[in-house]
């Protein structure tokens, strides 16, 4: 098998930090926009960039403990 215990750990405890970081960036940036319509549009785009770079760094961070983890077993 080339997928074990651990492995879905990681998965798991990586799927539950992308949704609460994407949902905090999101709720975020929409409970403090300003500027009308154009401030919307702006805050939804930043929303998406910045969810981007978050969890692009969560899912580094994780696959490097991952990794360290599941070398060790």
């Amino acid at each position: 098998m080339l997928t074990g215990l651990g492995e879905l750990m990681i998965s798991e405890v990586k799927a539950f930090l992308f949704g609460i970081f994407a949902g905090l960036v999101g709720c975020y940036r929409g409970l403090t926009v300003k500027g009308g319509p154009k401030g919307v549009g702006d805050a939804v785009n930043e929303t998406v960039v910045y969810a981007f770079i978050c969890l692009f760094v969560i899912n580094v961070v994780m696959t490097a403990i991952g990794v360290r983890v599941l070398v060790k077993h």
